[in-house]
């Protein structure tokens, strides 16, 4: 394997959830390269499709960039890192490199065993015990000197929601308020252009951004 590649794995309701399909157009529009190792189709409704991927950057950061968000969608390293923790400095602050959470149902890799965190909210943190095993989503504000907190992406497993194959339609399902397929790219596409015309017009720009902007891969577009 190649200095900057790393080999992954996707399980789950891959082409009904179009999350194979997300994994494939994020590596693209990131300019990296992949190539598809194995890919099994499941064959009833209830069975879930398995897939193994070799993803390639140009750079150790070019390639964590493209992993970051792959990792979101649910994939996983298939040689997998035990979770990293770093203790909270003081009440209320975070590590530099915490781990911002997302709606989705997620998991830490811990003595060779998958923990679920509990109580899941968007853009807080994790906070780890190792006694007891418990993993918790918490608040900034709810963080206290010594917590354990999670930092980076390894050891971090989401579980994506899927679409069902039954009893709900496409439009329900993108109506979801953690489904990442909502129609927001028009809105998206405008606010790209009233900054890019401040910006031509010499005009200044004050953006007060959260993890999203990493965790869809535009932090690198925004800052230029």
């Amino acid at each position: 394997m190649g200095k900057f590649e790393k080999e992954i794995e996707v399980k789950g309701h891959l082409v009904d959830s179009s999350i194979l399909t997300r994994i494939f157009d994020k590596i693209m529009d990131l300019k990296g390269d992949f190539t598809v190792l194995e890919f099994e189709i499941g064959k009833r409704k209830e069975d879930p499709s398995y897939a193994r991927l070799v993803i390639r950057g140009d750079s150790d950061n070019h390639l964590t960039s493209i992993l970051e968000y792959l990792f979101r969608e649910g994939a996983t390293s298939v040689s997998v890192d035990e979770v990293k923790c770093i203790p909270s400095p003081r009440d209320m602050v975070l590590p530099g490199d915490f781990y911002s959470t997302t709606n989705n149902p997620t998991q830490l890799f811990y003595h060779k065993e998958w923990i679920n965190v509990q109580n899941m909210m968007m853009d807080k943190c994790i906070v780890f015990n190792p006694d007891t095993k418990k993993a918790e989503c918490k608040t900034n504000r709810d963080v206290i000197k010594g917590d354990l907190v999670v930092t980076g992406e390894r050891g971090v497993r989401i579980i994506p929601q899927e679409r069902p194959r039954e009893g709900v339609d496409i439009f329900q399902f993108m109506s979801s308020s953690s489904s990442s397929e909502r129609p927001t790219q028009q809105i998206a596409k405008k606010v790209a252009l009233d900054l890019y015309r401040t910006k031509k017009e010499h005009g200044k720009i004050i953006v007060v951004a959260g993890p999203v902007v990493v965790h869809s891969g535009a932090s690198d577009l925004l800052a230029r």
